[in-house]
């Protein structure tokens, strides 16, 4: 079985990297495509950046590799107090924040990842902003249980090749907590990380060290849990594939 996982940045990613000694595919610094051995699966990451645009152009080329299965994957915003920082979400569908785009994630899949010990979700939100403010996050808990900026993307890509797909995502940031700070100001024009824009707000605001601090710890702790259950259900998968006819439901859907 080939397995093709997303996450947008290479932090929610580390965990599971480390345990099972990831390899970058190609020598190419711009591709970050990585592949391992899990149980019987044939695994490849792709970290996508963080928005659309980055995840559609990181995943141009991905499914050209004929997967049989894809799962979004990575850190979320909890949009409902019940989702606390650690917990594994597996959603039935992803929409935008208008409700306008709903793309459903395979019920086979999802429904194998809550018998694994993920948390059956209706829908997780996929923006086009980083939703930094508390008061936002209870706002959009009228809709979704949690809220990330590339699920829908993934999901609609993999539709459209119909292969099978699921939105499995942990909890970073609970619904009560402020981000320390602006991460919408935070990204290259490649959807990464950019440390001195980071470095320049922290310089700019000292006394929100406390609260990166937090959320870092937080971060990390969400991460390993989902490396552990993503390594569990890929396994289970690789032993117990999803018959063919999911791959033509998918591209039915």
């Amino acid at each position: 079985m080939k397995a093709l996982i997303t996450f947008a940045l290479a932090n929610e990613f580390a965990p599971w990297r480390r345990s099972r000694r990831f390899e970058r595919v190609s020598g190419d610094a711009s591709d970050q495509t990585y592949s391992a051995q899990v149980g019987l699966a044939d695994v490849r990451v792709v970290l996508t950046g963080v928005g659309r645009f980055a995840t559609q152009r990181a995943l141009a080329r991905a499914f050209d590799w004929g997967p049989d299965v894809c799962v979004a994957s990575g850190l979320s915003g909890g949009l409902r107090s019940v989702h606390r920082p650690g917990a594994v979400l597996a959603a039935r569908m992803v929409a935008n924040v208008n409700q306008t785009r709903l793309v459903r994630s395979d019920a086979e899949l999802v429904s194998r990842a809550g018998v694994l010990g993920a948390k059956v979700v209706e829908r997780f939100l996929t923006s086009d902003h980083v939703v930094s403010a508390s008061e936002e996050k209870k706002f959009l808990g009228a809709s979704g249980d949690a809220v990330d900026m590339e699920s829908a993307y993934v999901l609609s890509a993999a539709a459209q090749r119909g292969i099978p797909s699921a939105a499995i995502r942990a909890i970073s940031d609970a619904v009560e907590s402020d981000l320390p700070l602006d991460f919408g100001q935070a990204f290259n024009e490649r959807g990464s990380v950019s440390v001195p824009k980071i470095i320049g707000q922290i310089v700019a605001r000292p006394q929100r060290i406390g609260g990166l601090l937090r959320l870092a710890h937080e971060s990390e702790r969400a991460a390993a849990a989902l490396a552990s259950f993503l390594d569990a259900y890929v396994q289970r998968l690789s032993l117990d594939p999803l018959p063919e006819v999911a791959k033509a439901e998918a591209l039915a859907t």
